[in-house]
């Protein structure tokens, strides 16, 4: 697949010829429970050390390119950190016909290019390099339709006509800049390199022993089964009771969140078309495994998305919260390095670089040998989505335990709801009222109702 500086024209690649046989072995790669899972392990042969969860957002992002909202992905991250590895190497994984690399982009060019854009991969390697045609692309991405007014001249005759290019695509794009223009921040999840020293030593490793490259015939297998994964008329469009309860829980100070819940929204119907439960005939909808999977690999990128810090800061905040709400009191560096399973000297330093941001704070006062303890602080940092523990907990229909597979590990995971009024799991009975406090046990609803409560 060739490169462009210019989409002047289109790439003529003619879509993959799906035999009996590929169409065999890819269904026998659908029809897994841990897809997922083996995206994170391809990755590997085809360049991509560690960032499985960049992988995993890009690859699901590529998957709903045939669903009603197109998903577009920027990833940020400093000068030499590998930010383009990712996309380049996920999008090898798809029909190349589907797909559009782009080294930048003149004023008119999406304007002018030929082809529908509906169901296409666009790679642009640098967001700064198609500025030019950023308001054709945001035009693109929000409306899904271009129409340009233009005048042609014929000797001394002028007239004018029109041109039109229509279709969501997928937009994956890559910045240095930890700041883009608002209008293109809100139209593009963020997620952000991984620049750690851990991150930065196992790529150093990979250098030593690289892994074997990924044969042309795996490869080919992979581009067929993703482009089965594609939605039918009427996929989706029964959505579950209890996704009510989770948008009631989706923070709405922020008005970013009415593009990131339709967002979140359609990463659950990827997920669900990767989950293997396709039948032939039969309709998908999204299920709470799904959002179990969904809410894995991405709670922690739309929580710091909607902060505007990266995803690493926001697992630092949310891990110094826990241990001290464990604790009950402020956490060493030695606890936060143990509980994020880091060492020492890389830990301190994101948690000094967290202090001087305001996400977490020193705790006044002298210790013992200076030790010093931190907290959060009141600043609402890393909450996105309810658990899925809190959505068991809250909405009794759906049972007491939900098993997943995890698409890290690609092992089986279990999540059990708290158990509900008389100890039964999964009872009817709610465990907390609407005041957050036991059945029995709050004060404000025995005076509602002139009971007493339990002693």
């Amino acid at each position: 697949m060739g490169r462009f500086d210019t989409d002047e024209e289109e790439d003529f690649v003619r879509p993959l010829e799906i035999t009996k046989e590929l169409r065999r072995q890819a269904m026998e790669l659908l029809a897994t429970d841990n897809l997922l899972y083996g995206v994170t392990q391809v990755a590997k042969p085809l360049g991509v050390v560690g960032e499985s969860a960049n992988v995993l957002i890009v690859f699901l992002a590529c998957v709903a390119r045939t669903l009603a909202l197109a998903l577009s992905v920027i990833i940020k991250g400093a000068t030499s950190s590998g930010k383009s590895t990712v996309p380049s190497a996920v999008i090898q994984l798809f029909d190349p016909s589907l797909v559009l690399e782009r080294s930048g982009l003149t004023k008119m060019a999406l304007a002018y290019g030929s082809g529908e854009l509906a169901g296409k991969i666009l790679l642009m390697d640098e967001h700064r390099c198609g500025k030019d045609a950023q308001q054709l692309l945001r035009l693109l991405q929000s409306e899904g339709r271009i129409t340009h007014e233009y005048t042609v001249v014929s000797g001394r005759h002028r007239e004018t006509a029109t041109t039109e290019r229509v279709g969501h695509p997928v937009v994956l794009t890559t910045t240095t800049e930890r700041k883009v223009f608002a209008d293109d921040e809100t139209r593009y999840l963020t997620i952000w390199s991984d620049e750690s020293p851990e991150q930065t030593r196992e790529i150093l490793r990979a250098k030593i022993r690289p892994l074997p490259k990924m044969d042309k015939q795996s490869l080919t297998v992979w581009r067929v089964a993703t482009s089965l994964l594609t939605s039918r008329p009427g996929d989706f469009e029964q959505p579950p009771a209890w996704l009510d309860f989770v948008a009631d829980q989706v923070p709405r100070d922020n008005v970013r969140v009415r593009r990131d819940w339709p967002r979140f929204l359609t990463f659950c119907c990827a997920v669900a078309l990767c989950s293997g439960r396709r039948k032939k005939d039969a309709l998908l909808n999204i299920t709470f495994e799904d959002y179990c999977v969904a809410y894995k690999i991405l709670n922690p990128v739309f929580a710091a998305t909607l902060e505007g810090i990266p995803d690493k800061e926001v697992e630092l905040v949310r891990a110094v919260a826990k241990l001290a709400a464990q604790h009950e009191r402020g956490v060493t560096v030695d606890e936060i390095a143990e509980s994020l399973g880091g060492k020492y000297p890389p830990v301190r330093k994101r948690v000094l670089a967290a202090c001087e941001k305001k996400l977490i704070s020193l705790v006044p006062g002298t210790n013992k040998r200076n030790v010093k303890y931190y907290r959060a602080t009141e600043r609402p940092v890393g909450r996105f989505l309810p658990s899925p523990r809190t959505v068991l907990d809250h909405c009794p229909e759906l049972g007491g335990e939900v098993t997943y597979v995890n698409p890290f590990t690609g092992d089986g995971a279990r999540i059990r709801v708290k158990k509900r009024g008389g100890g039964k799991i999964g009872g009817d009975a709610p465990s907390r009222c609407k005041h957050g406090v036991k059945p029995g046990d709050c004060r404000k609803c025995a005076g509602s109702s002139g009971d007493k409560p339990a002693q």
